[in-house]
């Protein structure tokens, strides 16, 4: 082997590949010494001309399974075209490691006629050879490797469109904007959902009117959530939040239907632009229940406190039962989130929240909640439900959860609290947790 280095090397220096070199090289590879072959593996990535790729190439199928994985590696590092055809052959035999191996190397190899065969791979098969169809068609290089995956998405079968789509997304093929408009009008659900899904990747604001107008006409309700969820995010790529409302602001007052009226609330609420609030209220006091429905939730999902009053105002006096549980519910969401509330004020609200409960569901509910706000205060409510049979776990869990953050500050408050868990839970996890807090109180 050490004769076959000279001679490359020599080779290499003049410019002029020894055939006799390749030969070596294949005969090396055709044998069933390991070393000799991760040798001659090495000295394909050095050995220059297209004239050896050929040579290579054309004794592939010839080789041993494992050593036309190598080989295919090899190949692909060269970086030489004329292998190509040989690779898109090996990806059609029966040995599954050379079809994954050459699959990989079509990524570095591959060209526009490349671009469907990778896809349907994706699309019919599973696993590795999928995973590599996959990160082969997202890596192929070329001027027009873009458009072809463009133009072929119109004529594919579904399943390959839909793969042709989630390239777009991982190439972030930004002049495929109107293709994918086209594609989520599809009449296959799955190339709606996906083509939805990469707009949201590659839609600017720019696109946002079109968007909703894709989502007041997307007829399938298991399509029209993944349709919200790309509105609000391209919403969202708006850099004034005051203003990240305003395409579906614009478009809702002319919208009749009550579900496309519902799903434009619903966005409204994922959105979370101030702007669109006086829009929810008044949806609050429509005769129709689904609008009201849409709006409680579009509320609930707000990302600031802002809608706290409305939220309280419904769980206390609607005479619908599952509007005050769904604006309850969304009440102590928004009192989990940042704020500069006084802390009093906060568990004041908690109390009422509590005592607006209708069950012992909704009970645990504001227990968790209450279990995230770390303080004194929000302690000692915890602990107050201690000795309630239906909701002394969660009051253990919240009194523990809160006592591991403010134990360093009120060491004996916290210790009183924490002794009566532990003799008192059922639960060994509680206990042991509590007895460790008490013990760092101790030291």
């Amino acid at each position: 082997m050490i004769l076959v280095f000279s001679i490359v090397l020599q080779s290499i220096a003049t410019g002029q590949p020894n055939h006799e070199v390749v030969k070596m090289v294949i005969t090396a590879l055709k044998g069933d010494d390991p070393a000799m072959q991760t040798a001659a593996i090495a000295l394909v990535r050095e050995i220059p001309g297209p004239e050896v790729t050929r040579a290579l190439a054309e004794e592939l199928p010839n080789l041993p399974p494992a050593a036309q994985v190598q080989l295919l590696a090899a190949l692909a590092d060269r970086g030489d075209r004329i292998a190509l055809p040989a690779v898109i052959q090996a990806t059609k035999v029966e040995n599954i490691s050379i079809r994954v191996a050459a699959l990989k190397a079509m990524g570095q190899l591959g060209d526009t006629s490349s671009v469907l065969l990778l896809a349907q791979t994706a699309a019919t098969s599973k696993a590795e050879e999928q995973k590599a169809a996959r990160e082969s068609l997202y890596r192929l290089r070329g001027p027009d490797i873009n458009q072809a995956i463009l133009a072929n998405i119109q004529s594919a079968e579904p399943e390959v469109k839909v793969e042709l789509i989630r390239s777009i997304a991982q190439r972030h093929i930004v002049a495929g904007t109107q293709t994918l408009f086209k594609a989520a009008q599809d009449p296959d659900l799955k190339v709606q959902r996906e083509s939805f899904k990469v707009l949201k990747v590659i839609a600017d604001p720019n696109d946002l009117p079109a968007l909703v107008e894709l989502l007041i006409n997307v007829p399938s309700e298991s399509v029209r959530g993944e349709a919200e969820k790309t509105v609000a995010a391209v919403a969202h790529k708006i850099s004034d939040k005051n203003h990240q409302a305003e395409a579906v602001l614009a478009r809702l007052p002319s919208v009749e239907g009550v579900k496309t009226r519902c799903s434009l609330l619903s966005v409204l609420g994922r959105i979370g632009d101030d702007s669109a609030l006086p829009v929810l209220r008044t949806a609050l006091n429509s005769n129709d229940e689904k609008v009201k429905d849409a709006a409680i939730r579009a509320l609930s999902d707000w990302p600031s406190p802002e809608p706290l009053t409305d939220l309280l105002q419904i769980a206390q006096s609607s005479d619908n039962q599952v509007h005050r549980i769904l604006a309850l519910r969304g009440f102590v969401r928004l009192l989990g989130l940042e704020s500069d509330r006084p802390i009093g004020k906060t568990i004041e609200m908690y109390r009422k929240a509590i005592s607006l409960a209708p069950n012992e569901a909704e009970k645990k509910r504001v227990l968790s909640g209450l279990a995230e706000v770390k303080s004194l205060e929000s302690l000692q409510m915890s602990a107050e439900y201690l000795d309630d049979s239906d909701l002394c776990l969660e009051a253990e869990l919240a009194v523990v959860m809160i006592a591991s953050d403010i134990y360093r500050s009120f060491g004996q408050q916290t210790k009183r609290v924490l002794q009566k868990v532990v003799e008192t839970t059922e639960s060994d996890t509680l206990r042991q947790q509590a007895q460790e807090i008490i013990n760092k109180i101790a030291e």
